[in-house]
This record gives structure tokens, C-alpha cells and sequence, in this order.
């Protein structure tokens, strides 16, 4: 453990872009962009320079604030942290700089741009969090701070999603922070450093289950798990397209990142098998993986259709989690990350659609790659790889789950596995087709011809970028500190 000041970078570089450098360039937009981006830069400097120390198995921690005389506001980077903080702090860059080109000409773009910088910072500390009172502070905070985004528009739709999203957040956060009074009650300490966990079953295995449960229900909110999914299908429409990327591939996996804090670093693996609750989870991710699937087959409006596939995708996380095996919970780790970028690039796509022609719908997309075949192109990378294409990234995290599932002795969740693929398939390959090999529709040939490239280099930079990490994941995923070595490492600690 090396005390570092490094990890508040993390949370303050993006407080301070939000709480000087926007409101100071409020009258020169192009130094704002500049500013930002540079911010943005820097944050993934912070995430990138933390990796080499974790690979060679060092940790890094920083006292922050005292809340209590017992307990202390502290940022703690271990291999889990760094995964999910690179991954957070690489997309939202994408996410700044489409932003550029997608929200030109929006109302109340200072609010956008404040609300999206502060959402990042307190997504930095959820990622580095050293105990879980300084986790529930952040992720409380990145959640609230999140509903200004999910209205930016005002639409009534838009109003409508945010409500309910704020309803289902703060019931989920209740939840969590009763799990954490128990928890602090039951073993008077709440480090997420302790390796093999907290808790003991000496405190008592109904009171162990109970705390467990409110747990998993109030992260599983955020990671969208069934039944408790019905905030996600209404705030991505509802979002702007840039910021529904970062929602789905940042803010829901917080709550299966989340999750996976609870399970190796407050209850521990050797608790939970006695407790022999995780096969519950397991049915629940399953059940998740396929219902979310199978519904967003017969949504015809583009984002809906992404934002199931989001918690079907969330399910394979919670699946590999509950399985309890280190192959499997290295499938679910690196999923977060790949999911990350594949479900970025296919809502950066689907916000091409919106501002260029006005297609909200997959009715709407015959034809499409005769007018922009750069998002076309986009669109079926991304899809291949969410169906688990070989040598894209979304095949890696597969690979890893179905070893994983072999590995544990239940090969009966391969069903679970390749048919939440085949379904992939189906809701999205359908789109593929349509824009290939369809005449054009009416929406389609009503574009406009642009001189040049078929969108601002803002928007179809961050997009082909996504595009280019997903493959990049694939084709050199076992190379020393990409994301996979990170999740190894992660789930190696976590299983000794």
C-alpha cells in the first residue's frame, strides 16, 4: 500500500472544470472545448498512470476527510478501481467531444457541460472509493447528478424518465446505505481493501442474508437487474445520445461494479458459498440476460432497443459474479469494459441517426449506408462484436464466462450464454440488413448531401474511436495492461 497523492486528480480535475473552467468561457465556446478536452486528457493520464504500479501489485490510497472518529472519507486504487476508472474516464472523453458536434445549438449548454464534468468526477471517486460510507457519498452524488442530464431536453417524455429514474435511485441508495449501517454494526469496520471480506458467519447467517439482499437490490437497481430494470428503457431515449453512451456504459455498470465491491470485499468468496445465496443471483442474472433480450427484439425505436440490450448485457456481469469462479468473474470484470465501448459506439451511431436525418426508429434505417456508410460500417462492428464475434472484444468476454461456467461445474448456463448472443443477433442484425440491403426509405433519402464527410469530424472522430477500442480489445486483449490483465488480476486477488 503506497500513500499517493495522486487518486484526488481523479475527482478533482473534472470539479474543477465544472466549477471554473465552464462558467469562465461561458462567451468563447472553442477555448471551452479546448479546456474540457484537455481535462479529460488528463483524467485518463491519472486512470492510465495507476496501471503499471497495480500490475506489479501495488495498491494506492489517500486519507481524504474525517467523518467520524472511527471512519474516514478515503480514495483506495486496486486492480478493481483501475479497471473501471480507465474504462470511465476513456469513454467520457469520447462522450465530451461527440458532445461538441451533437449539442451545437442546444439550449442551456453551460448546465450540459457543468452537470456532465461533475457526473464524471464523482464517477472517478466511486471507482477509487476506499470504504463504503466514501462509496455510497459518490455514487449517491453521481446518481443525483446524473437527472439534470437525463431531462437536459425538457420534453415531457424527458421529464417523465427522469422522474422515474430519480424514484427507483433513491430507493436503490436507501437500501445500500441500510446494508451499511449493518454492516458497520455487524463488524465495525467498512474497508473495501480487506482482502476475504468483512464479514464472518459467526454474525449470524439470517442477519449476513439480510444484509447481503438489501445490497444486491439496492445496486441492483443502478446495474438494472429484473425486476428492477424500469428506470433504463425510458431515460436513454430520453437522454442525449452522448450522454446515454456514458449511461450505458458507465453509470449501469456502477451498479454491477457496485455489486461486485459487496461480494469479494465486505462478504468474500468463502462467506458467500456457507451463506449459499449467490445461486439465487445466478438465476436472477439468467432470467435478466434473456427477459431483456427477447423484449428488445420488438422495440422499433433505436435507443429503447439499445437500452435493453444494455440490461441484458449488465446480466452477463452479475452472472459471471454469482458463478463464483475465477475464470468466470475475469469474464464478467473485462465485460464492463468492452460492453463499454461496443454499446458506446452503438449509441453514438444511433445519435448520428437523430441529428442527420431526424431517425429515431429501426423502421427508419433502410438504406442507410448509401448515405452515411461510415455509421453503417460503425453500427455492424459494433453489432458483431455484441453478438461475441471472434477477434472482437465482446467474443473475449464470453470466452471467459463460458470457461468460467465449465470451470465451476454448471455448463448448463453455456444455454444462457449463446442464446443471450443469438438473441443479440436477432435485435440488432436485423438493422445491419435494413441499412445494407433495403431500398432506401423516405427517411433515409430525405437527408441532405453534406460536401465531404458525412458528419462533423466531432461526432464521427469519437464514434470511429469506439469502433477501433472494441477491435483493439479483441485482437490484443491479453497484452500487459489492457483491460483483461486488469480483470485477471482483479479476480486472482479476490479468489485467494
Amino acid at each position: 500500500m503506497v500513500r499517493s497523492v495522486v487518486p484526488p486528480l481523479a475527482f478533482l480535475l473534472p470539479m474543477i472544470g465544472a466549477a471554473g473552467v465552464i462558467p469562465l468561457t461561458a462567451k468563447a465556446p472553442r477555448l471551452r472545448k479546448i479546456a474540457l478536452a484537455m481535462i479529460c486528457l488528463l483524467e485518463i493520464a491519472v486512470a492510465v498512470s495507476f496501471i503499471p504500479g497495480v500490475l506489479s501489485g501495488t495498491e494506492y490510497e489517500t486519507h481524504l476527510v474525517q467523518l467520524t472518529p472511527k471512519i474516514w472519507m478515503y480514495l483506495h486504487v486496486d486492480a478493481m478501481g483501475a479497471l473501471f476508472g480507465l474504462t470511465a474516464s476513456v469513454l467520457w472523453l469520447l462522450a465530451l467531444v461527440y458532445s461538441f458536434g451533437y449539442m451545437e445549438g442546444e439550449h442551456r449548454l453551460t448546465r450540459y457541460y457543468v452537470f456532465f464534468m461533475l457526473a464524471l468526477s464523482w464517477t472517478m471517486g466511486v471507482a477509487y472509493a476506499g470504504n463504503l460510507l466514501t462509496f455510497l457519498i459518490f455514487y449517491e452524488m453521481f446518481s443525483i447528478l446524473t437527472y439534470p442530464l437525463i431531462v437536459h431536453e425538457e420534453t415531457p417524455e424527458a421529464m417523465a424518465a427522469g422522474t422515474k429514474y430519480i424514484i427507483y435511485i433513491l430507493i436503490g441508495g436507501s437500501l445500500v446505505l441500510l446494508a451499511i449501517v449493518f454492516t458497520f454494526f455487524l463488524a465495525g469496520e467498512q474497508t473495501l481493501a480487506a482482502q476475504g471480506g468483512l464479514l464472518a458467519i459467526s454474525m449470524g447467517k439470517g442477519k449476513l442474508t439480510a444484509v447481503f439482499w438489501c445490497f444486491v437490490v439496492g445496486f441492483g437497481v443502478k446495474a438494472a437487474l429484473v425486476p428492477l430494470h424500469g428506470w433504463v428503457p425510458d431515460a436513454h431515449p430520453a437522454a442525449p445520445a452522448p450522454f446515454s453512451a456514458v449511461l450505458s456504459g458507465v453509470m449501469v455498470a456502477a451498479g454491477s461494479f457496485g455489486i461486485m465491491r459487496v461480494v469479494f470485499n465486505v462478504f468474500g468468496v468463502a462467506l458467500l458459498r456457507e451463506l449459499d445465496v449467490m445461486r439465487w443471483l445466478t438465476y436472477i442474472a439468467a432470467f435478466t440476460v434473456v427477459f431483456a433480450a427477447l423484449l428488445a427484439v420488438s422495440q422499433d425505436n433505436l435507443k429503447r432497443r439499445l437500452a435493453y440490450s444494455t440490461i441484458s448485457q449488465m446480466g452477463y456481469v452479475a452472472l459471471g459474479v454469482g458463478l463464483l469462479g475465477q475464470e468466470a468473474v475475469t469474464g464478467a470484470l473485462v465485460h464492463i469494459a468492452n460492453h463499454a465501448f461496443m454499446k458506446g459506439a452503438l449509441f453514438l451511431c444511433a445519435g448520428l441517426l437523430i441529428k442527420r436525418a431526424g431517425i429515431h426508429r429501426v423502421s427508419e434505417i433502410d438504406g442507410l449506408a448509401q448515405k452515411m456508410p461510415i455509421t453503417a460500417a460503425a453500427f455492424l462492428v459494433a453489432t458483431l462484436a455484441m453478438i461475441g464475434t471472434p477477434p472482437l472484444s465482446g467474443f473475449v468476454s464470453k470466452w471467459f464466462l463460458g470457461l468460467g461456467m465449465l470451470d465451476v461445474g454448471q455448463p448448463a448456463y453455456l444455454a444462457v450464454l449463446l442464446g443471450g448472443a443469438l438473441l443479440a443477433a436477432v435485435y440488432l442484425m436485423p438493422i445491419v440488413y435494413a441499412a445494407y440491403f433495403r431500398p432506401p426509405s423516405a427517411a433515409v433519402l430525405a437527408i441532405p448531401e453534406r460536401k465531404g464527410a458525412e458528419a462533423p469530424a466531432s461526432m464521427l472522430g469519437p464514434l470511429v474511436a469506439a469502433v477501433l477500442i472494441t477491435v483493439l480489445l479483441g485482437i490484443a486483449s491479453s497484452l500487459p495492461g489492457m483491460p483483461l490483465s486488469l480483470a485477471r488480476l482483479a479476480a486472482a486477488i479476490a479468489f485467494k
